[in-house]
């Protein structure tokens, strides 16, 4: 028997019979797709049996291979909380981290803290991923999620840092030109510049006591938030976009919030600002340190728990 099976081939192994594939696996791990297969090659030839059948789009489990897989999954399991519970009784959290966070968010948010979170905890290293794409954090091996929006039913524990404020804002130079809107009505003559995304244009809630939706329409559109609020701040016209993002332009005055009477959102439900991770028994140090380390900077104890960019 050969007792020389790495934990990383049996990770790897569990991983491909869950995507069926090499390429997934792969970018989950860093590696390249023939890495993976020869991992798994070497693995079957530890084993002493074929565990997988390699069909050109797919792979399947051949029947040792089902067998296999049956014990890896608990074995792996009891390995990763004993680390858990060892993370967890030592002084200092440490360990790679993998925190996945919106682009702009990520940028503004938390990138500039990355330096204090590396001081404060010196046995931590940090792995950021910057996307507006969604994750499968099981899959893509993400502790940490930061995500903004609606909330969805899902399996993973949340804890929510704010709920998302939406604010509409124009430059003083646009305003002196063309007016400030009073009423959503209003909207209908003014230059409206609007985020355009995968899932089409970005449609704009307005109202009071309860939002509706209005179409707006312009001269510019972009999959890129930050283009837009350049092309604001120059002047072009009319933005809807988080206080996070357009925050400090709100606050230097090269922005000026308008139709403050009314809500306004882009969409009908409260959107939040949360860290989503898996759920476990127990929550390893190092994703606990880092969600309290992020809540300390984001809510300024001072302005009854707003986040900095809200209590500008």
């Amino acid at each position: 028997m050969n007792y020389d099976v790495t934990l990383l081939e049996i990770k790897l192994f569990l991983m491909t019979t869950e995507l069926g594939n090499f390429s997934a696996v792969a970018r989950a791990h860093d590696m390249t797709p023939s890495s993976v297969s020869r991992k798994m090659a070497q693995l079957e030839e530890k084993v002493g049996s074929k565990l997988l059948h390699r069909h050109t789009r797919s792979i399947s489990l051949t029947d040792e291979g089902v067998a296999f897989s049956k014990y890896c999954g608990e074995m792996i399991h009891q390995y990763e909380r004993v680390v858990e519970q060892i993370e967890q009784r030592a002084d200092t959290p440490r360990g790679t981290i993998k925190i996945s966070a919106p682009v702009a968010f990520g940028r503004l948010h938390i990138a500039p803290y990355l330096s204090e979170l590396l001081e404060r905890y010196p046995l931590l290293k940090v792995e950021i991923q910057q996307t507006d794409a969604f994750i499968d954090p099981a899959a893509e091996a993400i502790d940490l999620l930061i995500r903004i929006g609606v909330p969805q039913d899902s399996s993973l524990r949340m804890k929510r840092f704010a709920d998302q404020r939406y604010v509409m804002a124009a430059s003083p130079k646009y305003i002196k030109l063309m007016g400030s809107p009073q009423t959503p009505d209003d909207l209908k003559q003014h230059n409206c510049l609007v985020f355009r995304g995968t899932s089409g244009l970005q449609r704009w809630f307005v109202g009071t006591d309860k939002l509706e939706p209005f179409e707006v329409s312009g001269t510019l559109y972009s999959n890129n938030a930050e283009s837009l609020v350049s092309a604001a701040i120059g002047g072009s016209g009319i933005v809807v976009f988080p206080s996070w993002l357009i925050g400090e332009h709100l606050a230097d005055g090269s922005l000026v919030a308008i139709m403050e009477d009314y809500k306004v959102s882009t969409s009908a439900e409260p959107q939040v600002i949360s860290a989503l991770y898996l759920d476990t028994d127990n929550l390893a140090a190092k994703v606990r340190v880092v969600i309290d380390f992020l809540e300390e900077k984001f809510i300024d104890n001072n302005t009854q728990g707003l986040c900095y960019w809200d209590a500008r």
